[in-house]
């Protein structure tokens, strides 16, 4: 019974902080911050942010009731989320977001989502298709760093998730365990000389080693026919790995 109570009294004390975040007043993060300190606090400025919301709108829940939060304040939420790595609860507290913890959860995943839209995701993560292409990406290490022939940098980053189940017949949660000893995703990105993502492979639990990712990646076949057809110096910088 004291138990129960107990249950009884933390959800109506959640409720209650739901309303205060609620009732709080939303600062307009848009009019308020200057170019550099929306830059820094979301990692966008605010031209690219407006771009943003008109790429991604199209792909989220609309606006339908008085309660809903506008598309352009989920996607600041998420984007916030995204520069900071930090809790939810954090995110949800600032200034300019004033939410929950599940609204800033359901946000990162709505935003997610929408990023990854096949039509969005290959608009703006994508290897270069053509000669002519790989040829400007050449260029640009080239120009910035004099080192001729590159087209791209590659390495692999582990990104933190939580434990799988244990018992999961096709990849059970010791596979995600990596050597640093956490459960995460082993992604493969090969970016340019502007440090933008060319190529993501994003499919390999945590305990996969890196050179592994790399035979299995069509990049790989891609360099390989290159160079087997002799088109030239394109390469790859990579560590050992």
């Amino acid at each position: 019974m004291d138990e129960l109570v107990m249950l009884d009294l933390l959800d109506a004390e959640e409720e209650a902080e739901e309303v205060v975040r609620v009732q709080r007043p939303r600062a307009d993060a848009i009019a308020i911050l200057s170019d550099v300190q929306f830059k820094n606090m979301f990692r966008f400025p605010k031209e690219l942010f407006r771009i943003i919301v008109e790429v991604l709108s199209p792909h989220m829940r609309p606006t339908n009731r008085a309660s809903d939060l506008e598309i352009p304040i989920r996607i600041l939420i998420a984007l916030r989320f995204f520069a900071s790595g930090s809790y939810q609860m954090d995110v949800g507290s600032n200034l300019f977001m004033s939410v929950s913890q599940p609204t800033v959860s359901r946000c990162i995943s709505e935003v997610s989502d929408a990023f990854n839209v096949p039509a969005i995701f290959n608009r703006f993560v994508r290897f270069p298709h053509n000669f002519e292409e790989l040829d400007r990406v050449r260029m640009g290490f080239f120009e910035k760093y004099n080192f001729p022939g590159v087209v791209g940098c590659i390495d692999c980053t582990h990104v933190a998730i939580v434990a799988p189940p244990a018992e999961d017949p096709d990849r059970p949660g010791h596979l995600y365990i990596n050597r640093k000893g956490f459960h995460s995703i082993n992604v493969q990105l090969i970016c340019d000389s502007n440090l933008k993502i060319l190529n993501v492979k994003a499919s390999h639990p945590g305990s996969t080693h890196d050179a592994f990712i790399w035979n299995n990646s069509n990049v790989q076949e891609v360099m390989r026919t290159i160079h087997a057809e002799r088109r030239g110096t394109y390469f790859l910088l990579g560590d050992s790995g």
